[in-house]
């Protein structure tokens, strides 16, 4: 969700300061590789906006028949995770590409991070508490704080760091079981207790008409997620990612990353392999093991989901970057939705609460997986194509000129030149 850029954070600065990075500097790899995010998050979070994730397995075969079992297979095997992998990793590449390019421009880099992060994290909170539990944007600013904390460690010990960051789920389940400790801390229950009667059934919520009970028990899922997170130890596993985003950035400065052909062929291979034999042990566990009670099947889980999910959504970047440099043509297209990443992840909820929620057409629980997959290919594909249009004429999306306008505190342009 990192949209580099440099305007010069006092209005009485000097004006050599005031434009924003030119397009030439931009890693246009960089931008499509998140596009393509957006699309496998899209993809994930089609089944939670839609209510198919809580379906039973009568009601899916009565909508689906049994061929969504294959589906259901595949998408915690190859789709799972992966994508939060890479959007995690694009985030702390972007914040060493991000602060390089203030520090070396004279900029006050840590106050001009600090207020653009907080500016994120605010419309986190307002998207997780107001629209959708899955929010990613308020984990992801609240770890970029933290991110700038470390930003002078060698890649030594970001690596170091960032191994250990990466198995801590799997001590941490251990000794949470062996203690009898809640890992949610008791922020479910919290959760549960103030939802509307009826909503702790996710198919009730999700179909709630009245706006005031929407409101209230979108607050109370806002706290549930916090209890997510530390259930489900996603913040070691997101700081590990970013952590690994600052090394790569780093390298990719130094003209180390991009061209480095054997290096990105290691990460796709053992990262492949790493998840191509541990995925389907984790399908086949059906899920993560963190949302069940503790056992050794949730032990297992746990295990397998660290060496399926994160390996493989490596491989799937080192993949792609390999492939843009045979393809980039074709893959070019991506790259305008994945400069509006922030714009188009947000449009992604506005369409699934409009679509889906008791508020918009009412139709969660209503429609088929393979339906559900091509809607969000027919969604993901205008959005491509609106994205393209869009910066034709304009230099950014809707989100990222705001973001900038709030974080500079003055509007940046948002046309682009005409020739004349």
């Amino acid at each position: 969700m990192c949209d580099e850029y440099h305007i010069n954070l006092h209005r009485q600065g000097t004006m050599s300061n005031l434009a924003p990075i030119a397009s030439a500097e931009r890693h246009e790899a960089l931008d499509a590789l998140r596009g393509f995010a957006l699309f496998g998050i899209f993809l994930a979070n089609i089944r939670f906006f839609a209510g198919w994730e809580f379906l039973g397995a009568e009601q899916r075969n009565a909508l689906a028949g049994r061929s969504h079992e294959l589906l259901d297979f595949l998408h915690l095997a190859v789709i799972d995770g992966k994508f939060y992998t890479l959007f995690s990793l694009l985030f702390g590449l972007g914040f060493a590409l991000q602060l390089q390019r203030l520090e070396g421009r004279g900029a006050a880099a840590s106050r001009i991070y600090l207020r653009r992060t907080s500016i994120l994290l605010g419309f986190g909170l307002i998207h997780l508490f107001v629209f959708w539990v899955g929010d990613i944007l308020t984990p992801y600013a609240l770890l970029g704080f933290a991110l700038l904390a470390i930003r002078h460690w060698t890649d030594r010990t970001l690596l170091i760091v960032a191994g250990l960051a990466l198995f801590a789920p799997i001590a941490g389940y251990a000794l949470f079981w062996a203690f009898g400790v809640d890992q949610s801390l008791g922020l479910y229950n919290l959760a549960y207790a103030i939802m509307p009667p009826g909503a702790q059934d996710p198919l009730v919520d999700l179909r709630l008409t009245d706006w005031s009970e929407r409101l209230q028990s979108s607050f109370a899922l806002g706290v549930l997620r916090f209890g997510y997170l530390f259930d489900t130890w996603r913040w070691p596993k997101l700081f590990a990612i970013m952590l690994l985003g600052l090394w790569a950035g780093r390298r990719l400065m130094r003209g180390e990353l991009l061209g480095n052909t054997r290096l990105l062929v290691g990460v796709l291979v053992v990262g492949g392999l790493s998840g191509v034999t541990a995925g389907p042990i984790l399908a086949a566990l059906d899920g993560i093991g963190f949302d069940r009670p503790h056992s050794l099947n949730g032990l297992y889980a746990v295990i397998a989901y660290t060496f399926a999910v994160i390996p493989l959504g490596l491989a799937y970047a080192a993949g792609f970057v390999l492939l843009w440099r045979s393809a980039s043509n074709s893959l070019r297209l991506l790259a305008a939705p994945g400069r509006m990443a922030l714009t188009n992840y947000l449009g992604q909820t506005l369409v699934g609460l409009t679509v889906f929620y008791g508020v918009g057409l009412d139709q969660a629980g209503q429609w088929s997986l393979q339906a559900l997959i091509g809607f969000a290919c027919a969604v993901y594909a205008v959005q491509v194509a609106l994205s393209n249009l869009w910066l034709k004429f304009y230099q950014y999306g809707p989100m990222e000129w705001l973001w900038r306008a709030l974080t500079y505190g003055t509007a940046p342009t948002l046309r682009r030149a005409i020739a004349s």
